[in-house]
């Protein structure tokens, strides 16, 4: 639409109609005093909203039947009930999330242990190494002695 100039002349037409009518109540003004050019707002009323409904074109009667049911009788899941079961901190992480933590944990603990046996394998051929080599060089010493 925005490259469309046939387009922006209606929709300024009709921006300019409506900004003409003003309020509107008596004026033709389809949308009734749900704005105001000055910028004050007024929330509309249920009939309101529900004449909107009905002047919609598009919009199957199930659908307008489902709607009014909805503006006049609202069910228990009221914007108020939205914004409590959402605002509230709920269960932050799952039980999932917690046996990937614990299953990580595990694996590092594993390597650590796989590197500190390692490293005790090794310290203690050393140590059994130079035990040896001290057995040997006081059986050298001693034959030497005799």
């Amino acid at each position: 639409m925005a490259d469309d100039p046939v387009n922006q002349q209606q929709f300024a037409e009709d921006v300019a109609a409506l900004a003409a009518a003003g309020s509107g109540d008596n004026l033709g003004n389809p949308y009734g005093n749900l704005g105001d050019p000055k910028g004050n707002f007024k929330m509309p009323s249920v009939d309101e909203v529900w004449k909107l409904i009905q002047q919609m074109e598009g919009i199957s009667d199930e659908e307008k039947e489902n709607l009014k049911e909805n503006l006049y009788n609202p069910q228990e899941g009221t914007a108020e009930d939205f914004m409590r079961r959402y605002a509230e901190p709920g269960p932050a992480h799952s039980s999932w999330d917690y046996m990937i933590f614990f299953a990580m944990i595990a694996l590092i603990l594993l390597v650590f242990a796989l590197f500190g046996y390692k490293l005790y394998k090794s310290l203690m051929e050393k140590e059994l190494k130079k035990q040896e080599k001290l057995k040997t060089k006081q059986a050298k010493k001693l034959k030497k002695t005799n």
